[in-house]
């Protein structure tokens, strides 16, 4: 990835975990690159999706969370983690690993976006962003 990011001109902040650190645990050992007052992004690899980065952004910003997901919707929900929120609303009621029975079809697309005050909840251990 460093090859890559120079081949770019890009300036690219690697952080490594020494032990797996889960989905959150990451940003606290990364704390020192997300010191800033804007918010950022956080995007995972294991669900792939086609996304507009600019519509996420201004909804996180005209909605004033802390935090904001993007969800994708799939056929058979039970192979994923479901979130199950209130349509109304927009916030998260419940994720639910690989249900057995039907809770929905909308599932992590594993990118989010979070304001830096988010960090001051998160330890430098194993933690998931869904708890």
């Amino acid at each position: 990835m460093k090859v890559h990011a120079e081949r770019l001109g890009i300036q690219v902040h690697f952080s490594l975990e020494e032990e797996p650190l889960g989905t959150a645990g990451p940003l606290a050992l990364a704390r020192q690159y997300l010191d800033g007052d804007e918010p950022f992004f956080v995007l995972n690899s294991d669900v792939i999706c086609e996304f507009p980065f600019q519509e996420m952004i201004d909804f996180h910003l005209s909605h004033g969370s802390e935090g904001t997901i993007a969800v994708t919707q799939v056929e058979e929900p039970s192979k994923y983690g479901v979130v199950v929120f209130d349509e109304r609303s927009g916030m998260i009621a419940e994720f639910v690993e690989k249900p057995q029975e039907y809770v929905g079809n909308k599932i992590n697309a594993g990118l989010y976006i979070f304001n830096p005050s988010i960090l001051d909840r998160i330890p430098l251990r194993p933690t998931s962003i869904e708890k």
